[in-house]
């Protein structure tokens, strides 16, 4: 597990997050005509990292919400097991399931306590339909929406986000962790590059002339981040 610092530690030692305003994880370098996504984007990341599920799937598109893979949520390490889930994914997905299939992402990544930033990713139209003919144009799509369906429209995409929320592990993570770096679990959290995260992808699609939750991913940390 990666896990790094983006916080500030009071004086018990405790992480706090440095966040100084609701839109303080916005990024700040984002282009003018970019603002607009974050701004779409922000209530989805704020209800997540508030565990605030029904909020978080209210949301969703009609997209979003009528196929859900597992892969979104906790993605398959195995390429067989990862297609198998993209093959029997969930449909017509209520709020009380979204909110089932995000109890698998605290197991595996921490319970959300705080957004840590969120940027625009892209908003190239061949990037985010997989038609792009630059040397990189694979990998670009392959980061901008992952394993986003090809029945989406690619007439209503709009942009891709990523971003990171703070997490808080469960004691017994705590200890995994710990015993994992060969330090006790009172050491580890006074750590100042002990900060653990999770990613978040989110596509924006314009639906009825608003731009809403097309698809997501929730991601590992990883050394690109």
């Amino acid at each position: 597990m990666l896990l790094t610092s983006c916080g500030k530690k009071g004086p018990d030692g405790e992480k706090k997050t440095a966040q100084k305003s609701e839109d303080d994880f916005l990024d700040k370098d984002a282009k003018p005509d970019e603002r607009k996504y974050l701004l779409a984007a922000k209530p989805f990341f704020i209800a997540i990292a508030n565990r605030k599920y029904p909020d978080a799937y209210a949301l969703l598109s009609t997209h979003a919400r009528a196929r859900m893979s597992f892969n979104q949520f906790t993605p398959a390490e195995e390429q067989a097991t990862f297609q198998q889930y993209e093959s029997n994914p969930y449909t017509n997905v209520t709020a009380e399931q979204f909110a089932y299939l995000m109890q698998y992402v605290e197991a595996a990544r921490g319970a959300p306590r705080a957004p840590k930033m969120l940027s625009v990713f892209s908003t190239d139209p061949d990037v985010l339909n997989r038609r792009s003919r630059e040397q990189f144009g694979a990998m670009d799509s392959m980061f901008a929406i992952g394993a986003m369906p090809d029945w989406i429209p690619a007439a209503i995409r709009r942009a891709s986000l990523r971003g990171q929320i703070h997490t808080e592990l469960s004691p017994q993570e705590l200890e995994r962790v710990a015993a994992q770096q060969g330090v006790t679990v009172e050491a580890l959290r006074k750590s100042e590059d002990f900060d653990p995260y999770f990613n978040l992808k989110v596509i924006l699609v314009e639906e009825n002339g608003l731009l809403k939750v097309g698809y997501f991913e929730f991601l590992l940390p990883s050394m690109m981040d």
